[in-house]
């Protein structure tokens, strides 16, 4: 049997494109390279002859740094070449005002948007069993699978540096849409003491 092509198109090389895409797939191909062959880019030409050796594509928040209506129809030719798409997603596409990109969210209309990439993909992979029941749920789809993010333990900011001291420290780990979730942990906070 010959290897699965994947290839792999994060959104960054920083937050998620880097434990959503980036880590996970460089682990599968490094790991996995008898059965799997894994190509990474950041930046796909809108050209047919790029994707004609690969099995499957998957990325996070688009495939071009083009309008979404090009990457729709890019979806629509991969599945009709038969080459498997998978859209990976990490939150939830409604938004409230406390997020930061509040405002351009509804007036591009984001969510409609990333709701459109959901429904057309073959298969869907999330961070947790219950945001993949939620959009199992909300979009009435069955094709959706938990993908846990890929922190690797070993990387220099994730090694524990303990001082001696009475006090309770935690680490939190998010981006700066997710401020507001710092405030879930308050009362749990506050009963420490």
């Amino acid at each position: 049997m010959s290897k699965i092509r994947i290839l792999a198109i994060p959104s960054d090389q920083y937050g998620v494109g880097k434990y959503r895409i980036l880590d996970p797939y460089k682990y599968i191909g490094e790991f996995y390279s008898d059965d799997v062959h894994v190509d990474i880019s950041f930046d796909v030409d809108n050209t047919h002859d790029i994707f004609s050796n690969y099995d499957v594509v998957v990325f996070h928040t688009f495939i071009h740094k083009l309008p979404h209506d090009v990457n729709v129809e890019r979806v629509k030719w991969l599945k009709s070449k038969g080459i498997k798409v998978i859209i990976d997603i990490d939150d939830f596409w409604v938004v409230d005002q406390r997020h930061p990109m509040y405002k351009t969210i509804i007036k591009e209309k984001i969510s409609q948007k990333r709701i459109e990439l959901l429904k057309l993909a073959d298969y869907i992979t999330t961070t947790t069993p219950i945001f993949a029941n939620t959009i199992k749920k909300k979009l009435n789809l069955d094709n959706v699978y938990v993908f846990p993010n890929a922190v690797n333990p070993d990387e220099p900011q994730f090694q524990p540096n303990p001082s001696k001291s009475e006090k309770v420290r935690f680490g939190w780990l998010g981006g700066s849409s997710h401020l507001h979730d710092i405030e879930l942990m308050s009362s749990g906070i506050s009963n420490m003491y």
